[in-house]
């Protein structure tokens, strides 16, 4: 029950958190609909207070032509300078003029003039002195004459305005204005005569304000360029403290008064004037807190319904988790039930099943090399029916052989002393690695190499249908890996090729001829390339060794003549294998037989051959090589081993050439390419006998003579210089550091880098 339980919950857990997602997507999404929907309801607040700015600013320029209009009539202006009582019917004309202008804007209440030099008020409905007219017939905001005419009669005005007060029309009636003067002449400072009064009554505003949204709930300002209110609904002649509209011209934002959030939006005028509205936030949001409790609701209600889904869901879900479980168990009675949920069983019985079948699998991959490479061997020998071969078979061992024609390449590696450090077999194996691995690039995809000797490898083509592209592909690939074994890893290695033959049975055949083909590396040399075309037409013949060249070899080894000996070996090798077409056996059978007149010179002599070679049996030394070239080579060498053996019986100086070798030597010890075959080159010797000589002498070999002197110099350089190992390595005759740290480390025990430290260290504490 636990079990269940727990796995339950996991799934209705899971169904839980899908519905979770579109619901959060959802509060997101109307989030974002909600600061839209504020931001959409504040641009059409500014929207419309921008509308009533442009009615108010439209307004406005018509009091600015009406103001023209007076200030340049000609009736108006002649008054400026008449006396009082004088010219009445003037007056008369004057005061029609006014009433006629009154009518040009629906802005204004009432206007007069005020004429300073007779104290009168000029009106479009009377003249009157002004006295009169301020505590009689229209009073100002409870002001007094004297009060009203420093307030707004004196000085020099231009669009000059005043906070709304309370003033009595012409017709008695009450209302507030807002009054605005400017001093006649126009532009004139100094030499004022009478300034225009204008009053905008403050209904005609109020009732623009009222067509924004909101109007009844908000505080509406209007305020002049020195900062004044010059209108509010609230009736406050004052801005609420800290009311942030400073900045742009016109704009909203949130505004916290007295503890209420509020909406701010606020618009410029070109009369000055600043039009400021001020909404609590809640009246904004009023409708939308109403769709929030209403989107809260249907939220509440979709995750009741969720969770009420996703627990059937997870109930029917959990019934085939059961089923497969039980499934599972009886399928394996060894198999213990699941240990903390099904989820567990199920996942680890399915991972042991996996394992398994990978294990399995691993098993017939790792066996499927060697199924190949013994079939591609039996193949080559052979030693099966191809007609008998299926296809499931093929597929099996992963071959893959699409094309018609094939043909068979054998590479041999003749010499990788310079690759290798030693003769291990670790060492043959990286050799058969690295050829193996170059070949199968080389091949890309077009055949397969299989080991057919320690340093023998064959190489199945699958070259192509047509068979001059067959040809080009193959002599393409044997240059590169000859090219390549050759510079890069400094092998020798020899290549034979068969002819290119049709189907999978061609193989069998080219292996024969391949094999028939790399016979003849003794004759063509170590290092060639060897085709089967080439050898096939080459008829069985003689080599040339008569009775005569063969005493001639005996007296000039008998009679210590080396050279003469050497040139008669090379004018035998002239004459059958420069000159002439041997068979491979041909070939053998000549270098067998000049060994021959050598082992009888050798027992003529009472000389033990193994020793002239050091342990090395002659026979050995002679045909364990691959080439009659290099046959004829070693036979010299012998050769002079004899003849040195001779002539250094019949003279005492041993000592003398012991000397000269060791000065030799000295004098060379830093040059790379001293070795005991250059010093057996200068002396004229065979290696052999230079060798035997020297350790005779001295009673230590040569080579180790001459890493000795070299690690004298080494020592030398690591305590009086700063060189590195490279360099000194290279300075000694080493071609890389490497080689001198093992060597120096074998002679004396530690690294040239921990002598360094030793002998410094030593010179300091002498110091």
């Amino acid at each position: 029950m636990r079990r269940r339980k727990n796995v339950f919950w996991t799934l209705w857990l899971s169904y839980l958190l899908i519905l979770l997602i579109p619901v959060t997507i959802s509060v997101f999404l109307y989030s974002n609909i909600k600061s839209t929907m504020v931001e959409n309801a504040n641009r059409s607040n500014l929207a419309m207070l921008e509308q009533v700015r442009q009615v108010v600013d439209g307004q406005m320029q018509d009091i600015d032509r009406l103001t023209i209009q007076i200030a340049s009539h000609p009736k108006l202006q002649a008054l400026w300078n008449l006396n009082d009582g004088e010219r009445y019917l003037e007056y008369s004309e004057a005061v029609a003029a006014l009433k006629t202008l009154r009518f040009g804007t629906g802005l204004i209440g009432e206007f007069y003039i005020h004429y300073r030099n007779r104290d009168m008020i000029l009106s479009p409905t009377l003249k009157t002195d002004t006295q009169t007219y301020f505590d009689k017939i229209s009073p100002y905001g409870g002001y007094t004459a004297e009060e009203v005419k420093e307030k707004l009669l004196t000085g020099y005005h231009f669009k000059t305005f005043w906070p709304s007060e309370s003033a009595v029309s012409s017709t008695m009636s009450q209302r507030n204005v807002i009054a605005t003067a400017t001093t006649l002449p126009l532009g004139e400072i100094n030499n004022v005569r009478a300034t225009l009064v204008m009053l905008i009554e403050e209904q005609h505003i109020f009732a623009l304000l009222k067509q924004i949204e909101w109007a009844n709930s908000a505080s509406m300002y209007i305020v002049d360029e020195s900062g004044r209110v010059i209108l509010s609904t609230t009736g406050q002649r004052a801005l609420p403290d800290g009311l942030p509209t400073g900045a742009p011209a016109s704009g909203y934002l949130s505004f916290q008064h007295s503890g209420q959030d509020m909406m701010l939006s606020y618009t410029h005028g070109v009369n000055g004037w600043k039009y400021i509205s001020l909404i609590p936030k809640e009246v904004v949001l009023q409708r939308i807190n109403e769709i929030t409790n209403w989107v809260v609701t249907m939220l509440i209600v979709v995750l009741l319904i969720g969770t009420a889904a996703a627990y059937w869901m997870a109930y029917r879900s959990y019934g085939p988790i059961r089923d497969m479980v039980s499934a599972l168990l009886s399928g394996n009675a060894e198999r213990s039930p699941p240990v903390s949920n099904e989820y567990e069983f199920i996942k680890s019985s399915i991972a042991r099943n996996l394992a398994e079948r990978e294990e399995m699998m691993h098993r017939l991959a790792d066996h499927a090399p060697v199924v190949r490479a013994h079939f591609l061997t039996r193949l080559l020998n052979g030693q099966t029916e191809p007609s008998q071969i299926e296809q499931s078979s093929i597929d099996f061992m992963g071959l893959h052989l699409p094309h018609k024609l094939n043909c068979v390449v054998l590479v041999t590696c003749d010499d990788s002393s310079e690759f290798r450090r030693e003769d291990s077999e670790e060492e043959w194996a990286l050799v058969r690695f690295v050829l193996v691995n170059l070949s199968s690039g080389l091949i890309d995809g077009n055949g397969y190499v299989v080991e057919t000797e320690r340093n023998q490898l064959a190489l199945l083509l699958n070259l192509a249908d047509s068979e001059e592209e067959a040809r080009r592909l193959r002599d393409g690939m044997i240059a590169d890996l000859k090219e390549i074994t050759t510079e890069r890893f400094r092998m020798q290695i020899s290549i034979a090729s068969s002819s290119i033959h049709p189907g999978i049975q061609g193989f069998e055949r080219g292996y024969r001829e391949a094999l028939s083909a790399l016979d003849y590396r003794i004759i063509h040399g170590v290092g060639s390339i060897i085709y089967y075309d080439q050898t096939k037409e080459i008829k069985d013949g003689y080599y040339q060794y008569p009775l005569e060249a063969e005493i001639r070899l005996a007296n000039f080894l008998k009679g210590g003549e080396s050279e003469q000996a050497e040139r008669l070996l090379d004018e035998l090798y002239e004459l059958n294998v420069v000159s002439g077409e041997l068979t491979s056996e041909m070939g053998k059978f000549l270098a067998i037989d000049l060994l021959s007149t050598v082992i009888k010179v050798l027992n003529a002599l009472k000389l033990d051959g193994k020793e002239l070679l050091q342990g090395i049996d002659p026979i050995r030394y002679i045909m364990d090589n691959t080439s009659v070239q290099e046959m004829l080579q070693k036979t010299k060498e012998l050769c002079r081993l004899i003849c040195s053996n001779v002539n250094g019986a019949r003279t005492d100086q041993g000592d003398l050439l012991n000397e000269r070798i060791k000065r030799y030597i000295g004098e060379r010890v830093l040059d790379n390419n001293l070795s005991l075959t250059s010093i057996a080159d200068h002396f004229g010797m065979a290696p052999q006998y230079i060798s035997g000589f020297f350790k005779k002498q001295n009673r230590v070999n040569l080579n180790e003579f001459i890493v000795d002197s070299r690690m004298q110099v080494a020592k030398k350089l690591l305590a009086e210089t700063n060189l590195t190992m490279m360099q000194i390595a290279q300075h000694i005759g080493y071609a890389n550091d490497i080689g001198f740290i093992r060597v120096f480390k074998k002679l004396e025990g530690i690294t040239p880098g921990k002598y360094r430290e030793m002998i410094r260290g030593a010179e300091s504490k002498n110091a």
